[in-house]
């Protein structure tokens, strides 16, 4: 099987289209949807940050504008607005009760803030603030804060695919901010080819629990059974409970597939990524009898750091099948006492890996129960030091010169450019981790 197809290719560029039918030129075309209905598109603008440009709508047919406050405007236009309806909410703050949530019953729908500053628009409260039932939802340019439960699930056991989450900041929910559920796998349903991008995704200080789950009982995203998820250029943090045990910032499990990790940020969290977690169950896709837990997974040009409080495994494989953990940097702050010592595992009969050019201060670890394959390990570095870094206290994690990462790593094809978009190699070799070294005044091009 293929590792990365050209629909996911097509997540990672500087601009993609959500696109109704098959286009012609560049964009990304992967389903079909009546023709009078134009979906969101998302469009570069000159001055905009690599990978995440502001969010664009389009040309929708038809909009409405919701006054601030209005939550029950909100949840009106979620469950009945027509197919292809742009939500516009107007700044302010959106209060809904603890046993309420805003349920998107519609297919093609855009809810996003008017401003494009996710700060402007903050919904707060509810059991879920968001539960998503239909196909083709984007939520963009908000806050989302203070879910008794998740404050965005998809609920695969519908079978809701193409959720699109941009721009949004998730806050403080009493389980996993991002939820995608799943359902039995016989029913066959499950919530494919999503997106979470260009968002921060965070506890204020650490979970505190729903008051029906304990507070290590959360996640960043976690998804289940989905296939074809790109989670790309977000910011984590603090995805832990008071005394540290939790979940991972992003957890891909119950027999995923073909998921694109990419360029995000996880600062003090618990854990770091986690592709699989445990055998087979009901809910996973192909049914109990599947040996596996992830299949065909990209972990690249991440960057995951523990500065302020201990943390477990940076990047786990866990009955995970063909994983490409490859340019990621990893650094745990010495002094502080973590609870374990090493960055990168893999571990459990069916994993497969290639675990290449990332650069650590902690070693990669074979863990037991072992897999039945070895990894290919090549070009990796577990010695790094904070002097190889610009300021990691200040999460700037770009190469200093002369430092050994430079030019040490193998030859990557397909993983052409690093985490700011910087093409690689800049020099004789690709540089280990997830930047490339630029020497001042060096204008080399993304």
């Amino acid at each position: 099987m293929p590792f990365r197809s050209a629909k996911q290719r097509c997540f990672e560029g500087l601009a993609f289209s959500v696109a109704l039918s098959l286009s012609l030129g560049s964009g990304c075309a992967f389903w079909e949807s009546p023709q009078d209905l134009t979906p969101p598109v998302w469009q570069p603008m000159a001055a905009a940050p690599p990978f995440c440009p502001p969010f664009s709508v389009g040309l929708p047919k038809r909009t409405v504008r919701i006054k601030a406050g209005d939550v029950e405007g909100l949840m009106w236009a979620a469950a009945n607005s027509r197919s292809g309806t742009d939500i516009v909410l107007e700044n302010g703050r959106y209060q809904l009760t603890s046993n309420r949530a805003i349920e998107v019953l519609v297919p093609l729908l855009t809810i996003r803030g008017a401003s494009g500053r996710r700060d402007s628009v903050i919904i707060e409260g509810g059991g879920v603030i968001f539960s998503i039932y239909a196909d083709d939802f984007t939520v963009a340019d908000l806050t989302v804060s203070g879910a008794v439960y998740h404050n965005i699930q998809v609920h695969g056991e519908s079978g809701v695919s193409r959720t699109r989450i941009y721009n949004v900041h998730l806050l403080d929910a009493g389980q996993q901010l991002i939820k995608v559920s799943a359902g039995d796998a016989k029913n066959g349903k499950f919530a494919d080819d999503g997106l979470v991008a260009c968002s921060l995704i965070e506890y204020s200080t650490f979970n505190r629990g729903s008051g029906v789950t304990p507070p290590d009982y959360t996640d960043g995203v976690d998804i289940l059974a989905g296939k074809g998820w790109v989670i790309r250029d977000n910011v984590f943090r603090r995805i832990r409970s008071q005394w540290g045990p939790a979940g991972p910032a992003i957890l891909v499990w119950k027999n995923s597939m073909d998921t694109v990790v990419i360029r995000n940020k996880i600062v003090d969290c618990w854990r770091g990524i986690a592709l699989g977690l445990s055998p087979a169950d009901a809910y996973s896709r192909g049914g109990p009898a599947t040996p596996s837990d992830h299949q065909n997974g990209l972990v690249e040009n991440n960057v995951i750091l523990a500065l302020h409080e201990p943390a477990d495994a940076a990047i786990e494989n866990n009955f995970a099948v063909n994983s490409r953990v490859v340019h990621n940097t990893v650094y745990y702050r010495e002094g502080l006492k973590h609870p374990v010592n090493w960055s990168i595992e893999y571990r459990f009969a069916p994993t497969s890996a290639v675990i290449q050019n990332n650069l650590t201060n902690l070693p990669i670890l074979k863990r037991e129960p072992s897999p039945r394959q070895e990894a290919v390990l090549k070009g990796n570095l577990t010695q790094a030091q904070s002097s190889w870094f610009r300021d990691a206290m200040a999460e700037d994690m770009h190469l200093t010169p002369g430092v050994q990462a430079v030019n040490r790593g193998f030859a990557e094809p397909e993983s052409s450019s690093d985490f700011d978009g910087t093409k690689r190699p800049v020099g004789t070799a690709p540089d280990v981790g997830a930047y490339e070294f630029l020497e001042p005044g060096n204008a080399a091009t993304r």
